[in-house]
């Protein structure tokens, strides 16, 4: 089964309706919401609540504001889930209102969920679009939910969960980045950039992994004459990964996305790639482990964005040393050709 980095929310309940002429913002009433079916979003607060949501559309994927709300009956029940304009002019209903005026000819359609991060997924679909053929296979009536007591059910969250996490590559890779290095990105959940920070780290391992069964071919066919695999069996803490004929220091950076992913260093890392005594240092960058074909590429000569990157880390220690105060860990990030001045053709894991 596909392993998705944005899943399903655990309600499993999907929406789909055909968006009316007041939902597109056609009539004269003025009406200023995205009316909505009641079953889906049921975690979501009853009262007005402003979040931030996915909105794919055609081969996009934006991070935008939904303002959610439902009427409460004088029978005391909450009815008539919407997302309003808001504000904001950029909310994800503003948003749609603008997409569906660049062809007011056509049907337009919305798919909603949540996520289980309990963010919320929209999916605004044109008819006759890729898109369109692919969700009416699932979805036989202009308006209904699905829960997973459907026979449709299962091929209505794959469609939905391919079409979010595809979409939304950019995305993974901006929460990986923050992950690694830090930083304040009100974009995005706490919950996500925990995720992504296991997901660095298993996607390490597997990388690692890779190289080892590489290195074990190498050896066979006589390419090289050894190697250590210093985590092999727990993590050694060394700032490298490998070493190869007892000269050769390998750091593996692996990576689900494409190779021009960042790349990440910790000070440790530079520090001892700057070092005078190493004269072989290496990346094995491992790449696409999300795809079934996955990748390496050798990547050599980095010592001149080392050592440049060093200079302000060793000046930061020093200076902090004068307070009695230490550095423990630094992280940096570098595209992979910002970085190496050789980097070879990929070889197929």
């Amino acid at each position: 089964m596909q392993t998705y980095f944005f899943n399903l929310h655990n309600e499993n309940l999907i929406g789909f309706k055909e968006l009316t002429s007041s939902d597109m913002g056609r009539v004269r009433n003025g009406q200023t919401h995205i009316g909505l079916l009641s079953k889906p979003l049921l975690f979501l607060p009853n009262d007005h609540v402003a979040k931030l949501g996915l909105l794919l559309y055609e081969n996009n994927c934006e991070i935008l504001t939904f303002y959610f709300d439902r009427i409460l009956r004088e029978t005391g029940r909450y009815e008539s889930p919407k997302i309003r304009s808001g504000r904001n002019q950029n909310s994800i209903t503003v948003r749609i209102r603008e997409i569906v005026d660049t062809d007011p000819k056509s049907k337009w359609f919305l798919v909603w969920a949540g996520l289980e991060s309990e963010e919320v997924v929209f999916w605004l679909i044109k008819e006759g679009s890729p898109d369109y053929f692919m969700v009416k296979k699932i979805f036989s009536k202009n308006k209904e939910v699905l829960d997973n007591r459907s026979p449709v059910y299962q091929e209505a969250v794959d469609c939905l969960m391919k079409k979010t996490n595809f979409e939304s590559i950019d995305i993974q890779k901006d929460i990986e980045i923050i992950s690694q290095i830090g930083g304040n990105d009100n974009r995005y959940k706490k919950v996500d950039i925990e995720k992504a920070d296991r997901l660095f780290k298993e996607i390490g391992k597997k990388g690692e992994e890779l190289v080892a069964s590489f290195l074990d071919k190498q050896k066979h066919k006589g390419r090289i004459q050894s190697y250590i695999w210093e985590n092999q069996s727990r993590e050694s803490g060394s700032p490298y990964d490998f070493v190869v004929n007892e000269e050769e220091f390998v750091d593996v950076k692996s990576t689900r996305f494409n190779f021009e992913q960042y790349i990440f260093y910790s000070n440790q890392e530079i520090e001892f790639a700057t070092t005078k005594d190493v004269s072989h240092y290496t990346v094995f960058r491992v790449f696409d482990l999300d795809k079934e074909i996955k990748k390496l590429s050798i990547c050599n000569n980095c010592l001149k964005y080392m050592q440049r990157v060093s200079r302000p880390i060793v000046n930061l220690k020093t200076e902090l040393k004068t307070s009695n105060t230490l550095l423990q860990t630094l992280k940096v990030g570098v595209m992979p050709h910002d970085c190496f001045l050789e980097i070879h053709k990929p070889i197929i894991l």
